[in-house]
């Protein structure tokens, strides 16, 4: 009777041993295929990846561009293939009709959201995305044959800023160092105050901190000249936009220059009051989307410079590092005092005498001149042209968003 029992223990051990062999070979078996799975698609996330960004690249500023840019896509995803059984390579299809459900969409991206789109002064955006199904080989034994596997990536190029109608670019170079590391080479950021205050670079008694603007020669490397510099800012007054010369793109010097021509801060002063009274209210914010000035200005379009930081006096040849929008809020001509009455610009305000300000000093200094403004956080590569060019060049515009 014991070697019964005993026979039938050796043949439980058995079985069992057999059962758990076979479950661990089927369960190794689904884990090999579910990590091929997962190595599988992230090569084909990184594919769309790819593919968006060299979509996004080649936007340009209208939608003659646009063919490029979806060759561009389609060409690297299929340089990025994925594992595959029988086959890792991704044809894209261009998908011109900008079928939302296609391979390639072009569209606008806002920040949070894509939009399919056409509009080739507004698309900013590429989207790509793909689906597929890799064969299985332990899942079939649960009756899963195929699994399905799909990636999406979108890609955004902005293009350069665009100056509104009638905002033209005006001969005042920015320094960047407000731009550096979220301004903080001192307390002020973007969407702070710009101020060019003297000569020497000292600052008065002002929240501005220290100078960080110049008049600036946009057709050379000379020291810019009262007559040049007047001509800049009538052209700019009027919606000409002529600076008598084309106008230079990043990475190219112009010539700087802190010297206060009275006959130019006349003509700055009637000229602003001029557009100042004419304006809207603008708005602009700081890096963290604060509001840091909503009121009337003159709003231009200015060339940014490289300068030491914190900015002194700028004087000289100067590298142009990008463009931004500037909106001018007051100028302080000598004995005139402040031009406008503008409460909404707490930067200048407390300068400004009486009877303008029933707080301010009870007369004009009458030794500071000075221009006051807020500029935007958009530091873009060039002046906005309606030429057709690749946006790879954009390099801190050009970036994966989903």
């Amino acid at each position: 009777m014991k070697c019964h029992l005993l026979r039938n223990q050796q043949g439980s051990a058995l079985l069992f041993t057999t059962v758990m062999v076979v479950l661990l070979l089927v369960f190794g078996g689904i884990a090999i295929e579910l990590t091929y799975f997962g190595s599988a698609r992230r090569e084909l996330q990184r594919s769309m990846d790819a593919a968006a960004l060299a979509g996004a690249g080649n936007l340009g500023f209208d939608d003659t561009a646009f063919p490029a840019a979806r060759a561009a896509a389609q060409n690297y995803a299929g340089l990025n293939g994925y594992s595959h059984p029988t086959a890792g390579t991704i044809g894209l299809n261009l998908n011109g009709a900008n079928d939302p459900a296609g391979n390639i969409v072009l569209g606008i991206w806002n920040g949070s959201n894509f939009a399919p789109s056409l509009d080739g002064t507004q698309v900013n955006a590429v989207r790509c995305q793909f689906a597929t199904t890799i064969p299985t080989s332990f899942l079939r034994l649960l009756g899963m044959t195929n699994l399905p596997v799909s990636a999406q990536a979108i890609a955004v190029a902005n293009p350069p800023l665009l100056p509104t109608d009638g905002t033209c670019v005006f001969p005042f170079a920015l320094s960047s160092c407000p731009f550096l590391n979220a301004g903080a080479f001192s307390s002020q950021g973007c969407g702070a105050a710009a101020t060019f205050i003297s000569s020497s670079g000292q600052s008065p008694d002002t929240n501005a901190g220290t100078n960080t603007a110049a008049w600036a020669n946009l057709c050379g490397t000379s020291t810019p000249s009262a007559p040049d510099t007047s001509n800049a800012i009538n052209g700019a007054a009027t919606g000409a936009c002529n600076a008598g010369c084309a106008v230079p793109e990043a990475g190219t010097t112009i010539g700087t220059n802190n010297g206060m021509q009275q006959s130019v801060f006349d003509l700055l002063e009637e000229k602003f009051i001029e557009q100042f009274n004419a304006s809207e209210t603008h708005q602009v914010t700081d890096s963290d989307n604060n509001v840091t000035y909503s009121g009337p200005g003159w709003k231009v379009f200015v060339p940014v410079i490289e300068t030491e930081c914190p900015p002194g006096p700028i004087n000289g040849a100067r590298k142009i590092v990008g463009w931004t929008e500037m909106v001018i809020t007051q100028v302080y001509d000598r004995g005139n005092g402040c031009a406008v009455s503008n409460p909404a610009d707490t930067n200048s305000w407390s300068l400004c005498p009486q009877p303008l300000n029933s707080q301010g000093p009870a007369k004009p200094d009458p030794n500071l001149r000075a221009v006051f403004g807020r500029y935007k956080c958009t530091l873009v590569d060039s002046v906005a042209s309606r030429i057709p060019g690749p946006r790879s060049a954009l390099g801190t515009k050009l970036r994966l968003v989903r």
